[in-house]
């Protein structure tokens, strides 16, 4: 029977394939120009900005549809093969640790700067849905259940999260099905990276974001979520017309762990000489300022002043770039209200002298996001130079060039002065642990 490979069945604009890309890279010595995407799309990234606003979004979405898999193919996608694909990204070399679990940009990151690669849990496949009215909650709910059905009985491994943002993904959802799986079990090549890379003795840091969110519960392992993480909460999403009543409650589709697959970790733990450290958080925001204050830390015992705070935004960040410019990451989850009140917290207990602030475009004025305007004032935080990078403000958030223009951006800033050097697991754990939101222990 043919299948789906891999590169077709899982998402390229998505967190967990854009985290995963840009940390192989990095630990290869390579920057993320194009959020990984091919170069040859480039003309038409730049060539969107003279269209009017309906028609730059108009091919935002279809161009986001295209990724999707024909619902009649889906019980061709084999997710053992995908994770294959996942660990083949990385260099064939033994790791001081491995991160495996929930999606977060921070602790991207952080594994850069150690030197250490991160195994996704959850990754997104996009079903090809056309032309429909992303606010049709129900017709949406309806969709996964004809069609969850076929993937889920071809992979009893994962679970699947139906995720369906009407507010945030207005443009893509109006193309296809946000259908995200996590593993419930360590797939066979997780294991085989795991016994053949982690150094001996060396631990596997398991990354638990417990954020959950209300489902619809279609099934053992098919859960409807409406509404994500960003601008609005979870009541606010299912006070929306149509939107179906939640039954149960699971891990957030996006970013949430699934708590099932810590019993494969537990038993592979028994069966090897590795220790297991678990990071727990309740928000993918979280990791942000401690993983700022721990590179700060890193960067100033090398010998670099560290006074450029670099923010990215969702996807738009190089981990690389990041490292070879000297500059603090300060990750938001999303160009969003609560993340930049995240960033405006942090402003407060620390001074930069340069702040440089990258944006991504969603492409519509949604409920919650915080404007151009907002992210330029905290920028105006710094000693001596703030600026949004690579950003056109009077377009975002529909800035699509920006995903070209940040790396030729990031590429601008000059380097650091010091030798590179990997920061220690020991050295990131301790700097984790400093922030009470996050706990980080041996997992029991």
């Amino acid at each position: 029977m043919p299948t789906v490979s891999p590169g077709d069945a899982v998402a390229s604009f998505d967190s967990a394939s854009a985290f995963l890309e840009s940390l192989a890279r990095a630990l290869q010595g390579k920057d993320f120009p194009h959020l990984g995407q091919s170069r040859f799309k480039v003309p038409l990234v730049h060539a969107s900005r003279a269209l009017p606003l309906r028609l730059r979004q108009r091919a935002y979405a279809i161009a986001s549809g295209r990724e999707g898999v024909p619902p009649d193919r889906l019980g061709e996608i084999d997710l053992e093969q995908v994770a294959a694909w996942v660990t083949a990204k990385y260099p064939a070399r033994s790791a001081a640790a491995v991160l495996l679990g929930s999606s977060n940009g921070a602790l991207t990151h952080l594994a850069a700067a150690c030197g250490i690669p991160w195994l996704p849990q959850t990754l997104l496949i996009p079903v090809r849905r056309p032309g429909v009215d992303p606010r049709d909650y129900r017709a949406a709910a309806e969709f996964g259940g004809r069609h969850a059905p076929a993937l889920l009985d071809a992979n009893p491994g994962v679970e699947l999260h139906h995720m369906h943002d009407a507010n945030q993904d207005a443009l893509s959802a109006s193309q296809m099905a946000y259908f995200r799986v996590k593993w419930r079990e360590l797939p066979d090549s997780y294991l085989q990276f795991l016994n053949k890379h982690l150094h001996p003795g060396a631990p596997l840091l398991v990354v638990r974001d417990t954020s959950t969110w209300p489902v619809t519960r279609y099934g053992e392992r098919h859960f409807f979520q409406t509404g994500a993480q960003g601008g609005m909460n979870a009541d606010e999403y299912l006070d929306e017309p149509g939107a179906p009543v939640p039954d149960d409650t699971a891990a957030e589709a996006e970013w949430g762990f699934a708590d099932a697959l810590l019993e494969s970790i537990r038993a592979w733990a028994d069966d090897s000489a590795h220790p297991v450290v678990e990071i727990r958080y309740e928000h993918p925001q979280h990791p942000a300022a401690a993983v700022a204050d721990t590179t700060r830390a890193w960067l100033r015992d090398r010998g670099e002043s560290a006074e450029r705070l670099l923010v990215s935004s969702f996807v738009v960040h190089d981990p690389w770039r990041t490292l070879t410019s000297a500059s603090v990451p300060f990750w938001t989850f999303f160009p969003v209200q609560p993340a930049a009140a995240d960033l405006a917290a942090y402003l407060g207990t620390t001074a930069y002298d340069d702040i440089d602030v990258m944006l991504f475009s969603h492409g519509v004025e949604s409920r919650g996001l915080a404007d151009a305007a907002t992210w330029q004032r905290l920028a105006g935080r710094a000693r001596i130079r703030g600026r949004l990078l690579g950003v056109d403000a009077r377009a975002f958030p529909a800035d699509f060039p920006v995903f070209v223009r940040y790396a030729r951006a990031l590429r601008s800033l000059p380097e650091g002065a010091a030798t590179w050097l990997p920061m220690t697991v020991d050295a990131a754990l301790a700097g984790l642990a400093t922030d009470p939101r996050i706990t980080v222990e041996a997992s029991a």
